[in-house]
């Protein structure tokens, strides 16, 4: 009787209770997910239970992190967070800047100081590999949407002088007597003549916009015919929302069409047994299944690994030393070469094994990756 006057008095708290409960149930009854598509990440699984971890406070921090990024309906709690940001006017959602015309472009370091040790030190591991390899070595650095694009954002956001600091990286590189290939001004003229060259969504440039334009600029400096595939080839997919829409998670967002050339070429990808020896595993070119996924970049060459061979119809070799912006270059090289040797310091550490005495050597990296990753030092 006096749980029913209760109930009576106050049935907002005891909706909010029983909702509670069962909201906690169905938590606890859910399966763990290994990847959210909406974020397009692997979610964290539960950490291993051990005392000297729990003491440390360690254990506990972890099995946090799994908590919240395992909690059920999460998904649609982050959509709801993204919608009442966005009815705020917010001009930053989630590390991204909102743009004009629907873009959304990757946030970029407010301080240069805090990368410019970094660039140094990936300047440096190029300028020391490339001594091994004397007028071999072509570097090219993509520049960011931001900094291309900077006349569609809303605002004029605090940031680095990113092009102060691409300037003195290739000062340097071209004191050590490497190739550079600057992008810049051929990707500014480009899009100032309405030419897509990134995703509106997405961190990666477009096949047929910038990384068209740069296969013509590096076989340009290579001294190489720029070779257009066939019409026929050319396919595309509707629907792509990239990693910029993963972290903003825009509902308004313009999802953009995927443009690939569905090559007939095989290839082979170094993949690893359990006992931790390498063999080589032929695949397709395009990993088409993922054309499907909410990771439709990653179909090409099957997403990050460490090291891929593609066979070419043309003459001599190219190692790529790339991050995941190569994976879409790669295959335009096909016409131009007989070996394609794509190189992803995430995934392997030596690239010596691999160089053939001659081959051409493109490095090959997107300047945000640049100005951050920590594996360049395996060059040298």
């Amino acid at each position: 009787m006096k749980l029913l006057e209760s109930v009576k008095r106050y049935p907002c708290a005891f909706l909010f209770g029983i909702l509670l409960i069962a909201i906690t149930v169905f938590d606890v009854l859910s399966p763990d997910k290994e990847i959210s598509e909406l974020e397009n990440r692997a979610l964290k699984q539960p950490p291993a239970f051990k005392l000297e971890a729990l003491v440390e406070n360690r254990w506990t921090r972890d099995y946090g992190e799994y908590v919240r990024e395992q909690f059920v309906m999460r998904d649609g709690w982050l959509g709801m967070h993204a919608v009442l940001e966005q009815s705020m006017q917010k001009l930053e959602l989630g590390g991204v800047w909102m743009g004009r015309d629907g873009y959304l472009m990757a946030k970029t370091p407010y301080d240069g100081a805090s990368v410019h040790p970094v660039l140094m030190a990936n300047t440096g591991a190029i300028c020391s590999f490339a001594k091994k390899h004397p007028g071999r070595v072509y570097v090219m650095l993509v520049p960011s949407a931001s900094n291309v694009l900077s006349d569609h954002l809303r605002f004029d956001p605090p940031r680095m002088d990113e092009n102060a600091a691409m300037d003195e990286v290739y000062e340097r590189l071209n004191e050590a007597g490497i190739n550079t290939i600057d992008l810049r001004e051929l990707f500014g003229e480009a899009a100032a003549m309405g030419e897509q060259v990134y995703y509106r969504t997405d961190h990666h440039w477009t096949t047929d916009g910038g990384t068209w334009l740069a296969y013509e600029a590096f076989c340009n400096a290579a001294g190489r015919e720029a070779i257009k595939p066939a019409e026929t080839l050319l396919s595309h997919i509707d629907g792509f929302l990239g990693t910029n829409h993963s972290k903003a998670l825009n509902a308004g967002a313009t999802p953009d069409r995927l443009y690939y050339y569905d090559f007939p070429n095989m290839i082979s990808i170094e993949r690893y047994a359990p006992d931790g020896s390498a063999f080589m595993q032929e695949e397709t070119l395009m990993a088409k299944e993922k054309l499907l996924s909410r990771d439709k970049y990653g179909a090409f060459l099957h997403g990050i690994n460490g090291y891929t061979h593609i066979d070419g119809g043309g003459r001599g070799s190219i190692v790529i030393v790339k991050d995941s912006f190569g994976n879409c270059f790669a295959p335009f090289l096909m016409a131009n070469y007989g070996n394609i040797e794509a190189i992803d310091l995430r995934g392997r550490q030596s690239i010596d094994d691999i160089v053939e005495t001659g081959s051409d050597i493109l490095i090959l990296y997107s300047f945000a990756m640049f100005s951050q990753d920590v594996d360049m030092f395996w060059l040298s």
